[in-house]
């Protein structure tokens, strides 16, 4: 059985996809997305807490369900980038794209040809594919047609850059950044001060303009921690107790 990307598939039919966002991975919270009939579930290799290995039997719990696993990796090399897409990771968000040439080298490591030149892949991927390894190029075609990479703009250098970013061929989708851009800027802890936030809103429409789209354009997601925190707060505040974080 082949496992498209729902969030691309969601794009393309102008809806939002929808899911659960972990800094904290969990399979039984994968499990529940699919049961729900959510649409991806995402996972944070940058500020959270996960390992290449507990990433494998995530991707295949969210593949069972037919749900896209997406994740912010570390960081741009290429062995980051191998190491999780060759996981089954379908979706990748990058931290702190920069310029035009960091962008083209993103498009030759996340997509094999002839978009880019990422290695050869891995049994997860094949099967993930629904197929074996005497079809590769179709599962090389099938793979690249259900690759997301998402870059972050969250710097004034990439928003300096962005006319140049935006040509290269194969990144349709970004994100922000608000605090990174607020320090990038000289506004350290202040991601809401009017000169990040007009920066950031002209950088989105210079996206939109090009044909391409912000990440939350066509995404949506539940923070699990956000959501467990909220309610605990709420739950002890009605039996007149108060949140220790």
């Amino acid at each position: 059985m082949q496992s498209p990307n729902r969030i691309i598939e969601r794009a393309k039919k102008g809806e939002k996809a929808l899911g659960l966002a972990m800094q904290y991975p969990a399979e039984q919270w994968v499990e529940i997305a699919g049961r729900m009939g959510l649409d991806f579930v995402s996972f944070d290799g940058q500020h959270g807490v996960v390992t290449h290995q507990q990433v494998e039997t995530l991707c295949r719990i969210a593949n069972g369900y037919g749900i896209t696993p997406t994740m912010r990796v570390p960081d741009q090399e290429e062995s980051t980038l191998f190491l999780y897409l060759d996981r089954g990771i379908r979706g990748v968000t990058v931290p702190n794209l920069r310029n035009a040439e960091e962008a083209e080298r993103l498009v030759k490591f996340c997509f094999y040809g002839p978009i880019g030149r990422r290695s050869a892949t891995s049994q997860r991927v094949i099967f993930s594919s629904g197929g074996d390894s005497s079809g590769m190029r179709d599962i090389y075609n099938f793979t690249n047609e259900n690759t997301l990479v998402v870059p972050q703009l969250e710097s004034k250098e990439a928003f300096d850059n962005l006319d140049e970013i935006l040509q290269v061929d194969g990144i349709n989708y970004f994100a922000g950044g608000p605090q990174d851009i607020a320090q990038s800027m000289g506004f350290h802890g202040e991601p809401n001060h009017p000169e990040c936030v007009a920066a950031f809103n002209e950088a989105c429409d210079k996206v939109r303009a090009a044909g391409k789209h912000m990440l939350g354009d066509v995404t949506e997601s539940i923070d699990v921690y956000e959501a467990v925190h909220t309610a605990g707060k709420e739950l002890l505040e009605n039996h007149g107790r108060e949140s220790g974080i």
